[in-house]
């Protein structure tokens, strides 16, 4: 069961990362990411979302279109996420970059109806100076997210926590 949650992340370009307020409730946010092994990783702006990954580091994710719209029966799949730096923030950086090429860096800047991008509103100086940015974003982050493997007896939807191997 598993391999079929990777396998639909793998063929996905978007996942639906859900974050939790300190109170349970539910954030949703499409993200692009690159998934190595169990390993997701993804670049967001410092803000809301890096607080609530700080306060309830177990997050979900399923693969999603671009508007973060959701198949019917799409699987989830959670684990808990941490702040990268350093040389792990830059290689997982890289592994990005070369996975949504130069889309990576200009796509974030642009206002495309529908979807809120969080640096759409920067000035053109910035913009050009970001789309040429080739590190991690001074004001952005690289998450890593230590998917979960469950154990191939458990149901998708069960009443509590589920056997982890």
């Amino acid at each position: 069961m598993h391999a079929s949650k990777l396998e639909e992340l793998h063929r996905s370009r978007y996942a639906l990362l859900r974050t939790f307020r300190s109170d349970g409730t539910a954030v949703d946010t499409p993200i692009w990411f690159h998934l190595d092994g169990t390993t997701l990783v993804f670049r967001t702006k410092v803000g809301p979302k890096t607080r609530r990954i700080a306060a309830v580091p177990r997050v979900e994710v399923r693969a999603c279109d671009h508007r973060g719209r959701v198949s019917q029966g799409a699987a989830i799949t959670a684990g808990p996420a941490t702040v990268l730096a350093g040389r792990e923030a830059d290689d997982a950086n890289r592994a990005l970059q070369r996975r949504y090429g130069w889309q990576y860096n200009v796509v974030p800047l642009l206002k495309i109806p529908g979807v809120r991008n969080v640096h759409s509103g920067l000035p053109l100086r910035e913009k050009v100076r970001k789309a040429r940015d080739r590190g991690v974003w001074d004001d952005s982050v690289i998450v890593r997210i230590d998917l979960e493997v469950p154990c191939e007896s458990t149901t998708e939807l069960s009443a509590g926590p589920s056997p982890i191997h």
